[in-house]
């Protein structure tokens, strides 16, 4: 879990703040621009990541979308940000900030200089 009161887990994070930027994208989508922005030792598996769609979807934090007749592929699923989904980026970026001050405190002078604002989430 990313926090007791908060059932999500970090990836599923990752994927919510992703899909945040207001795209509709495909799981392997995410899964390329969290290569991108943070590199690959934080990418899950196709297999993971099916899984971690699925409970997004479940949890009702993301939904499916329909905008597929601008895609080669139209068998491949895109999704969105639903309002809950929305609603748990504020929470998302609180607890980040929370971790990287934390890490601020133990960890002096390593460079881990990062401010997340509202607008950046």
């Amino acid at each position: 879990m990313f926090g007791k009161n908060l059932e999500i887990t970090p990836m599923e994070a990752l994927f919510l703040m992703v899909l945040n930027r207001g795209e509709s994208i495909s799981g392997s989508e995410i899964v390329q621009k969290i290569n991108e922005d943070l590199g690959t030792d934080w990418s899950p598996t196709p297999g993971a990541t099916y899984k971690i769609v699925q409970s997004l979807e479940k949890k009702e934090f993301i939904k499916e979308t329909t905008d597929s007749e601008h895609r080669k592929d139209q068998r491949i699923r895109t999704y969105t940000l639903t309002k809950k989904g929305q609603g748990m980026i504020p929470t998302i970026a609180f607890r980040i900030r929370k971790i990287v001050a934390f890490t601020e405190d133990c960890c002096p002078g390593e460079g881990m200089k990062l401010v997340l604002t509202d607008d950046e989430c």
